[in-house]
């Protein structure tokens, strides 16, 4: 199912990338569809304007053709002075209006810019027209000045008919139309020109565009083909993690930066007797889980670290785990997930539990030995000034402990310390601490009262709870008591073994006195003491 659901993503990355790349190339096809056609709205454009332009030539032509007849006209017949008049009038009106379209057809042709660079040989076309268009004007000149002329001699009464030539007025008109009709030809080749560039500048665009999109299909064939092996090796490299994953004895657990489980291996139903569920919290599986996810999320900008876990069974016991976490970091600074790579240590954790018994706890009696005695003390003292707090140390001595093996049996003596053991551990229980530091010798550590008289209660509770009648399995009963020595810290020592000096003298004074008695250390006993030694 995995597999399945990664080739699904992968088809749906390649028709993601199919897709982008379908609209680059429609987009570079629309593109240059769009160019194609600017260049031909150019083209056309500059075609009406060059039909425009010759249009005006052909027009000033005809009106020159128009103000030669009306010249010969004028000039050759017997006309009256008011219809020669008209003729002189109309000679002058057509080469006017020959005139202004020449200088509108100047204007336009001054006014052509080439939309792309490189067009020289139209430029070229283009100011060779405007020199013939200057040169039509010159003629036009001095065709105009002739006219006048002859049409002011016609009217004198010297007029000479030899005089006039109708040879000359052709020739005259030949010299200013053969500039306008060159002034033609430069306009239709300019045309030409034009065109044929344009044409030259779309097979160009089209040639580079063809190029670019060859090259662009030949790229998103070498990425699709490119992406789709990557998938593939990226496919293979995930199954043959997941094998490993499967078959490795080693418990795998992949969890994002708040611990939510995004990969446990199967090989967790071996311990546990289930796989952790994809999606769930971590710390729904580990006991403390508040304490334990802490240890995990410190391992954020740190190197990865050891860790041991209990995780729970499905039977409900716990199970011990020595757990490598490793930050594994993402785009960012802080990871983007963590991997935890495990390994059952129950059986070590019993062993090493078993050995700690054996070294801080009583075997008999199951209660703290005197090691764990001298630890806990250890701690206590050494705490920081500002958590610093008075401590009473008190010897209990079992009295009569000795005739109850004589006449019972170190049988019903050791049910005897059992029994004790577990009553003692209860009546100090939320004061301090209870220990069997030898014998029927027991120590209690008492740190947490804020009175005397709290202190003077824990200990009348202490001499009630030994005297008292115990009864054994085999029917036997028998009485005892205790003689009991306190010594406070730092009142009366510094060090355990000054305390333990201390509360011993105060032990001994209760014994002196006939036991069932707790006596307090006081310095009288010290000047006893050595008063007896000397």
């Amino acid at each position: 199912m995995a597999v399945l659901s990664e080739m699904t993503s992968t088809r749906r990355l390649i028709l993601l990338f199919t897709s982008i790349s379908v609209l680059l190339v429609g987009a570079s096809v629309a593109s240059l569809l769009y160019l194609s056609h600017t260049i031909n709205k150019l083209s056309d454009s500059l075609y009406s304007d060059v039909y425009q332009n010759s249009g005006l030539l052909l027009n000033a032509d005809r009106d020159l053709h128009q103000a030669a007849l009306a010249l010969q006209t004028a000039v050759g017949g017997a006309l009256t002075g008011e219809e020669r008049s008209r003729l002189s009038q109309e000679f002058e009106d057509n080469n006017a209006q020959a005139q202004q379209r020449i200088a509108t057809a100047s204007y336009n042709l001054d006014a052509v810019k080439s939309p792309f660079n490189g067009m020289k040989q139209s430029e070229l076309l283009l100011d060779e027209l405007r020199g013939e268009l200057d040169q039509f004007n010159l003629s036009l000149a001095e065709w105009k000045n002739t006219g006048r002329e002859w049409i002011s001699q016609r009217v004198q009464h010297d007029w000479n008919p030899a005089s006039y030539s109708l040879l000359t007025v052709h020739t005259e008109l030949n010299e200013t139309r053969g500039s306008l009709d060159q002034a033609e030809e430069l306009l239709d080749s300019y045309a030409r020109q034009v065109m044929q560039e344009f044409r030259n500048l779309k097979s160009s665009l089209f040639a580079v565009y063809s190029v670019f999109l060859f090259l662009l299909v030949l790229v998103i064939i070498y990425l699709s083909r490119r992406l789709i092996t990557l998938q593939n090796e990226m496919l293979e490299e995930k199954s043959l993690y997941q094998l490993i994953g499967e078959t490795m004895s080693d418990f795998i657990v992949l969890t994002d930066p708040n611990g939510l489980i995004l990969y446990a291996s199967p090989s967790h139903a071996s311990a546990l007797g289930y796989v952790p569920s994809k999606g769930a919290p971590l710390s729904n599986y580990i006991r403390e889980a508040e304490i334990s996810w802490a240890k995990l999320k410190s391992v954020v900008q740190s190197s990865p670290r050891i860790s041991e876990l209990r995780m729970r069974s499905a039977e409900g016991h716990w199970v011990w785990l020595e757990t490598k976490v490793t930050p594994i970091t993402g785009s960012r600074t802080f990871p983007a997930q963590f991997m935890l790579v495990s390994r059952e240590i129950t059986q070590r954790k019993q062993y090493e539990e078993r050995l700690h018994k054996l070294a801080f706890y009583d075997h008999l009696t199951a209660i703290p030995n005197r090691a764990h005695f001298k630890m806990y003390m250890e701690n206590l003292i050494n705490q920081p000034e500002d958590h610093r707090q008075e401590i009473a140390v008190a010897l209990l001595d079992c009295d009569r402990f000795k005739h109850l093996n004589d006449t019972l049996g170190h049988l019903a003596g050791d049910e005897f310390l059992q029994m004790l053991s577990r009553e003692l551990q209860q009546t100090v229980k939320g004061y301090g601490q209870a220990f069997r530091i030898g014998g029927d010798e027991f120590a209690v550590v008492l740190h947490r009262f804020n009175s005397p008289q709290v202190l003077d209660e824990m200990l009348n509770r202490l001499l009630q709870l030994f005297n008292k009648t115990w009864s054994f399995n085999h029917g036997a009963s028998f009485h005892t008591s205790a003689s009991i020595g306190v010594a406070l810290y730092p009142k009366h020592g510094s060090t355990i073994n000054e305390l333990l000096r201390a509360a011993d003298l105060a032990m001994y004074r209760s014994k002196n006195n006939g036991g069932n008695e707790a006596s307090l250390y006081s310095e009288h006993l010290d000047n006893n003491y050595n008063s007896q030694r000397n």
